[in-house]
């Protein structure tokens, strides 16, 4: 067996055990998330709660769309959107519930960060699901340039029109779906960090201090653990921008190695293991 056929089996053989154990984790882990925020009594009435329950739900339709498509194109060679239509609608479906997601994530952390300062008037229910709904709308419409743009082409489903594909490269998966989202979330998740820190000293409810900080704990954990798993997809991702190579071997080394960054980001989705130690204490001492 030659190298490039090596790699390429190794490659094949991740997406089949480590692939499909991450979908099962993931989708059981965002259903068991989003039964405790939607019914434990100290979360359920928090917009926090609310912004991670939708988070929840999301990434279930992310996995379902994105990874379990991969999963069977790089692990059992069957491409499903090598039909023109399937190509389309499963692009948009996946691009629509990674961008909600990463929204939602970042709204999280602001409204976290809101709760806990002079404007938390500004973090109540309504105006999270209002927050929501646009959010919806928004990349509903953008979306709309996924069924024009992407198409089937000689069986395998590619971006058909070479300006949006620069812009897809050069803009979209390394900015929008990548820095611009993770800086959000890391600048909101310290800023919560350093304001339940500072709820000790003013006069809090013991009630709300404790849910504001454990609500914290949760957010932060799951927003660290989406930057560390997300960043090597997006470095590595720039990288190979920049990288044209025609050598079988080396393509076939570079696959390997974004396979496995693909799968690093998509183990984001059990963090739900840690949201269950954290509903019975504090994951952080602040």
């Amino acid at each position: 067996m030659s190298t490039k056929d090596t790699l390429n089996f190794i490659s094949r053989q991740l997406h089949i055990y480590c692939g499909l154990s991450i979908l099962i984790l993931g989708v059981i882990g965002g259903i068991f998330n989003f039964i405790i925020f939607t019914t434990l009594k100290t979360f359920r009435e928090t917009t926090c709660a609310f912004y991670l329950a939708i988070v929840s739900i999301v990434n279930i339709g992310q996995l379902l769309t994105a990874l379990f498509v991969r999963v069977l194109s790089e692990g059992f060679n069957t491409d499903i959107r090598s039909i023109s239509w399937v190509c389309k609608v499963q692009i948009t479906m996946a691009g629509w519930c990674n961008a909600v997601s990463f929204t939602e994530l970042c709204l999280t952390t602001i409204d976290q960060y809101v709760s806990m300062s002079k404007y938390r008037h500004f973090s109540n229910l309504r105006s999270a699901q209002r927050n929501i709904l646009l959010t919806c709308i928004f990349w509903s419409i953008y979306c709309i340039c996924f069924l024009i743009y992407w198409d089937t082409t000689f069986g395998t489903c590619t971006v058909i029109n070479s300006n949006f594909a620069i812009y897809v490269t050069r803009f979209q998966y390394p900015i929008l779906f990548g820095f611009l989202p993770l800086s959000t979330m890391i600048t909101f998740s310290l800023l919560a960090f350093y304001s339940a820190r500072t709820l000790v000293s003013r006069q809090v409810n013991i009630v709300r201090l404790s849910r504001d900080r454990q609500l914290t704990a949760m957010t932060l954990v799951h927003v660290l653990f989406v930057v560390i798993t997300t960043l090597p997809h997006v470095i590595y991702f720039t990288y190979l921008l920049n990288q044209i190579s025609k050598d079988p071997e080396q393509v076939a080394r570079n696959n390997l190695i974004f396979s496995i960054t693909v799968l690093i980001d998509y183990s984001s989705y059990t963090v739900s293991i840690l949201f269950k130690k954290s509903r019975k204490s504090s994951l952080l001492s602040f």
